[in-house]
């Protein structure tokens, strides 16, 4: 089950997407930046989203072939979504798909255990920030990820020089164009945590995740909702998790882990938590 392979240099062939709408999101930046209508801050928030998705697989399976394209395709992502892409590696890779939803998880939906939907919602991003703040010196500790240490100080050298650079140039545009997308997108992000998770059996192999199995969402997110196939085969392509789905979980994820779009899954999930939490 694979993608033939778009050329030497880029792996699978549908991350012609990826790169498509990454291209459009620095477009919209630009556009933006130079002048452009504050109604543009739609789109690029939306787009930093897919980006922060992007950045996501191509740490879980590199885009490019050559590993030096994936350098700076990690610089690039850093800009595009405002943090590093390599501060995610320890604790996603390592901590939420290792000990999933365990005291070592730092996204835990346990953070925000028994309160209501609205106390989730304005608490879990801050605590979830607050564990990674705590945690991410040690994660990334000189002895024991020497590589991971220097391609996050550089990466944030180089988000640092962008930030400088362009409030130099015209603070109040870069005010106007970055912030609100990076936040927003990130917050979203972190955020989308509590419906594919809260109220999930995390000892089952098939009912640990909520699941987006329409096109929509998950075209412009690139496969982002088939979630329990991903903490099933982590490594495995984004692209090729639709197919994986249908053939090995489909018939064994519970009905009502399965929604059609990325707003009936947060519905679902207000519903269960405020069946739960009153």
């Amino acid at each position: 089950m694979s993608n033939p392979p778009a050329s030497s240099l880029l792996r699978q062939r549908a991350d012609f997407r990826t790169l498509g709408l990454l291209a459009m999101q620095t477009g919209a930046f630009a556009w933006l930046f130079l002048g452009g209508s504050a109604l543009l801050l739609i789109p690029c928030t939306v787009l930093t989203l897919t980006a922060c998705v992007a950045k996501h697989n191509h740490t879980h399976c590199p885009t490019f072939s050559q590993r030096w394209v994936n350098r700076l395709f990690d610089f690039w992502l850093t800009v595009l979504t405002g943090t590093s892409t390599t501060s995610i590696r320890v604790a996603h890779q390592v901590r939420h798909h290792g000990r999933n939803q365990s005291a070592d998880d730092l996204v835990r939906v346990a953070l925000v255990a028994h309160r209501s939907v609205l106390g989730a919602l304005l608490t879990y991003v801050p605590l979830v920030a607050r564990e990674t703040w705590r945690c991410q010196p040690g994660d990334f500790n000189d002895q024991r990820r020497p590589a991971l240490r220097r391609a996050l100080r550089y990466e944030r050298m180089v988000l640092w020089i962008f930030i400088t650079a362009g409030l130099i140039t015209d603070w109040r545009r870069f005010l106007l164009t970055f912030p609100l997308p990076w936040l927003g997108a990130q917050w979203f992000l972190v955020a989308v945590n509590l419906p594919q998770h809260d109220y999930c059996d995390t000892s089952s192999r098939w009912a640990n995740s909520r699941n987006v199995v329409g096109y929509a969402s998950n075209w412009l997110f690139l496969n982002n909702g088939y979630h329990t196939a991903h903490h099933e085969r982590p490594s495995l392509h984004w692209s090729l998790l639709p197919e994986w789905h249908r053939r090995h979980l489909a018939a064994q994820v519970p009905e009502d882990l399965k929604c059609k779009t990325l707003v009936g899954m947060w519905i679902r999930w207000w519903k269960v938590r405020r069946t739960h939490t009153g």
